[in-house]
């Protein structure tokens, strides 16, 4: 069996993940090749699948990626599936959640050429995050002081080609910053605490953390929700959780496109990703 792991040609970070997951396929007999998605000389229909890790340059090129998922998916065996990726890009998914009652971080999305009321969005949620709809390693995302109308006016000039998400800015992010639950074929793996990143600062990992009941019940359920969709094959996931000003989790982002899966807190577990890619079919 032959697999390519796909990142980008320059990546704008390490990712750890990628030689942990090498040597776990190759101890399994399964031999995974680095390569980046735009290299055009690649020939995708020559591996057995093709796993999305880190194409984290997709943001500059977001119809070339678009135009690859279709071109991949069509020769080869797509991990995480198409349709579930297509539908990661935008995270007009959270909406989607809240509206099936589920926990999330209020957001309000708005579309391209939408008249934005920043002084209502002040109103209802005080100080704000406001982020591009389609984004990655919190691009052009904006902490905005309640009533700075300026920033949020300027931000959203900067990016009018963009749909916005507005939400608030969660006192809890600030203080404690988030939980992160990687799951691998739908099974619970580990959990990262980091803390908040906002434009360009360094994104800090502290370390593996239990969760706790409420942030598991509330991770199961989110991906319980994203099967009965019946978008494909879900082999990796990232839930990202924070508090609310109640206490109770609330989901920040679900991330199934190109998630740091930190696996370099926890190696051994990459064995559950082998698993969920080829389980009999290897080793």
């Amino acid at each position: 069996m032959r697999l390519a792991l796909v990142t980008c040609r320059e990546l704008p970070r390490p990712d750890w993940d990628l030689a942990i997951l090498v040597g776990a396929f190759a101890s399994r007999g399964v031999t995974a090749e680095i390569v980046a998605w735009e290299d055009e000389s690649i020939e995708w229909h020559t591996y057995d699948a093709a796993i999305v890790r880190s194409t984290w340059n997709y943001l500059a090129h977001l119809e070339a990626f678009r135009a690859w998922i279709d071109r991949v998916s069509a020769v080869t065996r797509l991990i995480n599936g198409p349709a579930v990726l297509r539908w990661n890009l935008h995270k007009s998914y959270l909406v989607e959640f809240a509206q099936a009652g589920l926990d999330v971080v209020p957001t309000v999305l708005h579309r391209v050429g939408d008249e934005i009321d920043w002084a209502a969005h002040f109103a209802q949620f005080g100080e704000l995050v406001v982020k591009p709809a389609v984004s990655a390693g919190s691009f052009a995302t904006i902490r905005v002081a309640r009533g700075d109308f300026r920033s949020v006016e300027v931000h959203h000039l900067e990016h009018a080609e963009r749909d916005l998400l507005v939400q608030p800015c969660l006192a809890s992010v600030v203080v404690h910053g988030e939980s992160n639950l990687v799951y691998f074929g739908g099974q619970f793996s580990h959990a990262v605490h980091k803390g908040a990143r906002w434009k360009n600062d360094a994104e800090q990992s502290r370390g593996l953390v239990e969760p706790t009941a409420d942030e598991r019940a509330l991770a199961d359920q989110i991906l319980a929700h994203v099967g009965s969709l019946q978008l494909g094959e879900i082999a990796y996931a990232r839930v990202d959780l924070a508090r609310g000003a109640d206490g109770q989790p609330l989901l920040m982002e679900l991330e199934v496109l190109e998630p740091s899966l930190f696996l370099d807190r926890i190696p051994a577990h990459a064995a559950m990703l082998v698993d969920a890619v080829c389980g009999a079919n290897c080793g």
